[in-house]
């Protein structure tokens, strides 16, 4: 029932106690519990249920641990190694010294070696020469040419059951050379697992992107029968974390957890033997809440009519007064529920209080609000006006003849003062202090660095291509010196052929990513047929690489067929 309550109500100066009232009426009648019960048995079954996956998930999460941390290092090690080994080529010791120390360094791994393109090693930890091209699964290995991870039940150096990471090596041009080959053994990791007192009833194993099992926890040939059936491991493989209930291959139903350990290529599966979750036996609660549920149709009508007067018409007063409030601060003196008990009387004058107070605190907070722009935006206006002061000491200073390679770096420094500069007067002049259009920062940026590089004897193409993208001051600075940064580098080896313009581009575009804010930065010019890039340890490729860092993002630097582009992938705070 929603009518409101009649305006000739006598109006009650002091009411009685709410609990009283309520207490009073409703003991004519049971309480209403049937369908609260019902309702309630619902909603615990399905907490159940949601605390039950989420538990699976942690388990199994936390008994892959030892798996999770050997793969994930191993992919780590083999990448790093795989990166300094074009470089060892040429000094065999040193290169048995690289694998020798990191076998030392990491105990847990105990092979380490690069095999090359005959499928054999000689730079490997153990210092000696093998030869794997008779393993099959080093044949795929190397027809895939791709990071991978297998099992070998006996390994040809250790003799015992190991996991071997591959990570492919590649000169700068692209050229394969060969694997790095990393092992270790299953054996530790199922022993630390059982310290870590793991629960009995989980049965864990991880595969390969394959669907081959590379761990287990106990015998491979007792966990074959305690796999989906439906598809095997293979058609896991691509997943994501969940957690999920299926027939095995032994008939039985079983509930899994699927975790990726390196999505693609490492996964971790915890089975459990049975389903422990069970959502019983709807009648049977029905029959139990019928008496319930019947008393509770005889005392509708009394606990209704008693509500309607005692809370729900007072509480509906109540909250027009806070929804007036809420809306323009209305603040209502007069009292309007004057028939409701004493605590919601007493509600509604500690709202009043609490109304007066938040009035004068909002006034209060506004002005300071206020006054702490006005201060931020003086701060970056002067930090703007002192970075401006400074490009013309260094333009003065370029103007007392101080040498070509003198004048160049000054300019240099200038133009990072500038973008600055450029960066605390957009700061200053938004109407909100803690974002930043970029995309209009970086075109007055490139513009501004190209103007000032061209002239009559060298004209630029600029193209730019800006989403509108909105970023938080921490991220903005950085990024606008890495731009100014790779814009210098660009103007200074920008190059083309006879017939073709000499351009410079600009681009940033929103990529979606995983979580919707990524965004890819690209910086990149002409080079003629035999013009080179920008050299990898330079100034200005360091200053690159170190605001990648303070940006958060990914950095890519390269050269691509008639051009050399600087891009930078990151995700939005």
């Amino acid at each position: 029932m929603t009518s409101d309550t009649s305006s000739g109500d006598t109006a009650v100066t002091t009411g009685t106690s709410l609990t009283f009232r309520i207490g009073a009426l409703l003991t004519l009648a049971l309480l209403p519990l049937g369908v609260i019960a019902i309702l309630q048995s619902w909603s615990a079954i399905d907490t159940a249920r949601d605390t039950y996956r989420q538990s699976l998930a942690a388990q199994t999460l936390r008994a892959a641990r030892p798996e999770t941390e050997a793969i994930t290092h191993a992919f780590g090690l083999a990448l790093g190694l795989s990166n300094a080994i074009p470089a060892l080529l040429a000094d065999p010791a040193g290169c048995v010294a690289a694998m020798r120390n990191a076998v030392r360094q990491n105990p847990k791994f105990a092979f380490a070696s690069f095999i090359e393109m005959d499928q054999t090693t000689t730079c490997n930890s153990a210092d000696r020469r093998f030869d794997f091209s008779d393993n099959p699964a080093n044949e795929q290995v190397f027809e895939a040419r791709a990071a991978d991870v297998t099992f070998n039940p006996s390994g040809s150096v250790s003799n015992q059951a190991v996991v071997i990471v591959s990570q492919p090596v590649r000169t700068r041009d692209g050229t394969f050379l060969g694997f790095v080959s990393l092992s270790f053994p299953t054996t530790p990791l199922a022993e630390t697992r059982a310290r870590a007192d793991a629960d009995p009833e989980l049965t864990l194993i991880t595969f390969d992107g394959q669907g081959e099992v590379l761990t287990t926890g106990g015998d491979r040939d007792a966990v074959a029968p305690l796999l989906p059936a439906e598809g095997g491991l293979t058609a896991l493989v691509g997943g994501g974390q969940r957690v999920f209930s299926a027939v095995s291959v032994d008939g039985q139903r079983r509930d899994y957890t699927l975790a990726p350990i390196v999505p693609g290529r490492a996964y971790a599966l915890g089975i459990w033997d049975v389903p422990r979750l069970n959502t019983g036996d709807l009648p049977l609660i029905l029959r139990a809440a019928s008496f319930p549920l019947l008393m509770w149709l005889a005392s509708l009508m009394v606990a209704i009519m008693a509500l309607r007067h005692q809370v729900i018409g007072p509480v509906r007063a109540l909250r027009m007064r806070m929804r007036s409030f809420a809306d323009g601060r209305a603040i209502f003196r007069a009292n309007s529920i004057p028939n409701a008990p004493r605590e919601l009387q007493e509600i509604g004058e500690t709202f009043e209080q609490v109304a007066d107070k938040v009035v004068r605190d909002e006034a209060d907070l506004e002005e300071k609000v206020h006054e702490r722009e006005l201060l931020l935006r003086e701060v970056h206006h002067r930090v703007k006006n002192n970075l401006q002061l400074m490009s013309s000491i260094i333009n003065m200073q370029i103007r007392q003849d101080v040498g070509a390679e003198a004048e160049d770096a000054l300019r240099r420094v200038q133009q990072r003062l500038s973008s600055l500069a450029k960066f605390h007067q957009d700061l200053y002049e938004t109407s909100s202090l803690s974002k930043l259009r970029a995309d209009q920062l970086l075109e007055d940026l490139a513009r501004q660095n190209v103007n000032l590089n061209t002239d009559v004897h060298r004209q630029i193409d600029l193209r730019l291509d800006l989403d509108k993208v909105t970023l938080e001051p921490d991220q903005a600075g950085p990024l606008a010196m890495l731009v100014t940064e790779a814009l210098t580098n660009a103007i200074k080896h920008a190059s083309g052929a006879v017939d073709d313009p000499v351009f410079i581009a600009v681009s940033m575009k929103r990529t979606g990513g995983d979580t919707g804010r990524q965004i890819c930065l690209r910086v990149e010019n002409s080079l003629s047929r035999d013009a080179s890039g920008p050299g990898e340890s330079g100034l200005g490729t360091r200053l690159i690489q170190a605001f990648a860092l303070q940006v958060g993002g990914s950095l890519r630097q390269d050269r691509d067929s008639d051009r050399y582009f600087v891009e930078l992938v990151f995700d939005r705070l």
